[in-house]
């Protein structure tokens, strides 16, 4: 690894340190007088700058190292936080992101020295910060182990010998840690081999560094953060001592310890002429997870996907031989290749709290921004979707959000004259349902203007005047250009966005709902699928090709004998147990109708609450499906979502249930309100 990827690594754990000190800035907001969120940014601020300067990242270090003076002063009680110094602390964490994804433009140093200037204001030049010189002395004789003093810090800092080929600079290290108090660094040479077999390359050196500080344990193990995978670390207090990640307490050494690393006990407490000298076992500890690459999980998933199809051929193929041991010989690889499949598709899976706690800070400036109180409450944020998916989320998660803010929650005043809270609520949840995910949300302001939302569409030619269902009139919303906002902002009101965030989610597979009752709020209802690479799929027969529709979308299949009258559309009606159900005949619309079929079979799915029926001439059954995107010719076809290759090389399509009944009625529930009007 060379410094280039020490530095991407540093970024992750970066963004990852950015967005817990943005959390506890907004918690600040609900609670100044806790000092956890204050302890909580000041070590992400000190990680950061000390991380960042390691990495050659001097402004990033400059800057933050400033903010981190700020947080230090604030825990020590110098200086209380409020609203404009949280203000003011967001937006440098903003600047801070920003030097790390490498906008270092000059508006951006503008930003930057004005924050500065703010921030000194707030301090007034003091300087909270413990700073002492450090020494880094070479001793010619062993290293003394005896106990540690109870008020200081033993560091034992052993690194393996390819670390600076991986790019990790020790000597900023070592500094860093020697900034934070009295402290003497020591330098262990006794690994040091003979001048014939020393590789200049590698590291032979060990360090023990003693020190005098305030500061707490945490912010010491963070400046190890970014070497665990290049050094095992040790630090001794009064408790006990931190071996890596793990804490144990005294009375634990003879029990865990020995059982672990027997050398690091050997390196602590013992006190023979063999504990005078640093023994280090360089096999490295049991890791609990490892970072990687996107490109290399896509890679693994396509693999997975590849074979997937292959174990569907060679069933297909043990079937038609009809060979005892074949056939067993398929099913025992049809098991392995699903529990691959599924610990696969696991590895991509991510809990989507992360976006949703990225939401707190958007409330919080659009709070200020409208004068408003907003309060965002979450529920199932452990609930996994593909990170593709949730990454293609954010953006109609987005839109919804500041639709809610701006149109849905009223002002205090006005809240305050229905008799609710002044504060609004905003809540997303997520939940699980069968191979899709289920996400709302949902606020408790003025909800949507029925009547208000007919006229404009009755005025804009999208509906006749009449009487219509709920659910068709709230869909008017997504149309393009639609808006009832007499006022545009910058927030919304243009007639962009809701029609965006349902192509989006149909882009996805999924579907969008609306439900609103006035004056108690309005719930959006987004039904996701759990992953775009493969799919459950239920296999279908037109004019003997085969066609994929989503099992999450199918519910039942019907035999199909009646002659019915169809429109220019290939659409007509059937009677389900008392359900009038529309249905489309999809023999017509692929042109395959030509040929009679004399067993037909209907499909009954159900998208957004609603049964559609699909006239097929046969159905095959369930087949587990690997999705195949379209080229660049065919992509744009409407009523198909991809392709897939079925086990005997043949392509199959896959359909687009939704998109199918938008197409041959205008939209579904323009076709189910022309039944229901008459």
């Amino acid at each position: 690894m060379d410094i280039e990827a020490l530095r991407e690594v540093f970024r992750e754990e970066a963004y990852e340190l950015l967005t817990q000190a943005e959390s506890s800035l907004l918690e600040l907001v609900e609670n100044p007088s806790d000092s956890e969120p204050i302890n909580t940014v000041f070590r992400a601020m000190h990680t950061i700058k000390g991380s960042g300067g390691m990495c050659g990242y001097t402004k990033l270090s400059d800057f933050t190292h400033e903010v981190e003076n700020l947080f230090d002063c604030m825990r020590k009680g110098k200086i209380a936080p409020d609203e404009g110094i949280i203000q003011l602390s967001l937006r440098a964490k903003d600047c801070i992101r920003n030097l790390i994804e490498g906008d270092d433009s000059l508006e951006q140093e503008d930003l930057r020295n004005k924050i500065l200037l703010e921030i000194k204001s707030i301090t007034g030049g003091m300087v909270c910060s413990e700073q002492s010189a450090h020494s880094c002395e070479i001793p010619k004789d062993s290293i003394n182990l005896e106990a540690v003093n109870s008020e200081s810090y033993k560091i034992v800092f052993m690194p393996v010998p390819s670390i600076l080929a991986h790019g990790v600079k020790i000597e900023p290290l070592l500094m860093e840690v020697s900034s934070l108090g009295e402290a003497t660094v020591k330098c262990d040479i006794s690994s040091i081999p003979d001048f014939d077999s020393l590789d200049p390359e590698e590291c032979y050196f060990n360090w023990v560094i003693h020190l005098e500080t305030s500061r707490d344990l945490m912010e010491i193990k963070d400046i190890f953060m970014f070497t665990e995978d290049y050094a095992e670390v040790v630090i001794r207090y009064k408790e006990g001592f931190l071996l890596n990640n793990t804490f144990f307490k005294s009375e634990e050494k003879g029990t865990v310890i020995e059982k672990k690393i027997p050398s690091v006990l050997n390196l602590l407490e013992e006190k023979t002429k063999k504990a005078d000298k640093i023994i280090f076992d360089r096999r490295k500890a049991d890791t609990t997870s490892i970072r990687v690459k996107n490109e290399k999980l896509d890679s693994l998933v396509n693999l997975v996907g590849e074979l997937v199809t292959l174990q569907a051929r060679f069933s297909q193929e043990a079937n038609f031989a009809r060979i005892p041991e074949f056939i067993s010989l398929a099913e025992n690889l049809e098991k392995l290749t699903e529990d691959l499949r599924d610990t696969t598709m696991s590895i991509r899976m991510v809990p989507i709290s992360e976006t949703f706690n990225s939401f707190n800070r958007l409330i919080y400036d659009l709070s200020n921004s409208l004068g408003k109180k907003i309060k965002l409450v979450t529920d199932g944020g452990e609930t996994e979707l593909d990170k593709n998916v949730i990454e293609a989320l954010r953006d109609p998660l987005l839109h919804i959000i500041r639709n809610s803010c701006d149109h849905g929650i009223e002002s205090p005043d006005i809240r305050l004259s229905k008799g609710k809270d002044e504060t609004g609520i905003i809540e997303l949840v997520a939940e699980h349902s069968g191979s899709n995910v289920v996400i709302k949300i949902s606020d408790d302001g003025a909800g949507l203007d029925r009547e208000k939302i007919l006229a404009r569409a009755i005025e804009r030619g999208l509906l006749q005047a009449g009487e219509y269902d709920d659910r068709v009139i709230y869909s008017m919303i997504f149309e393009p250009g639609f808006s009832t906002a007499e006022i545009v902002t910058d927030i919304s009101g243009r007639g962009v966005g809701m029609d965006v965030v349902k192509k989006n989610i149909e882009k996805l597979r999924g579907t969008i709902s609306v439900e609103s009752r006035e004056n108690m709020g309005t719930t959006i209802t987004l039904t996701i699928p759990l992953t775009l690479a493969i799919i459950d799929g239920f296999m279908v027969e037109l004019a003997g090709s085969p066609y994929i529709f989503n099992l999450s979308h199918v519910r039942e299949c019907l035999d199909f004998s009646g002659d019915v009258e169809r429109d220019e559309k290939s659409q007509f009606m059937i009677n389900l147990r008392g359900e009038i159900v529309p249905c489309i005949d999809l023999r017509g619309i692929f042109g395959c109708n030509d040929k009679e079929v004399a067993y037909p079979q209907i499909v009954i799915s159900e998208i957004a609450d609603e049964k559609y029926g699909f006239l097929v001439d046969k159905v095959i059954g369930k087949y587990q499906t690997v999705v195949k995107p379209l080229g660049r010719v065919s992509r744009n076809l409407n009523m198909i979502a991809g392709a897939t290759i079925l086990g005997d090389g043949t392509v199959a399509l896959i359909l687009d249930a939704q998109s199918i009944i938008k197409e041959m009625s205008g939209s579904a529930n323009d076709y189910m309100s022309d039944y229901i009007r008459h």
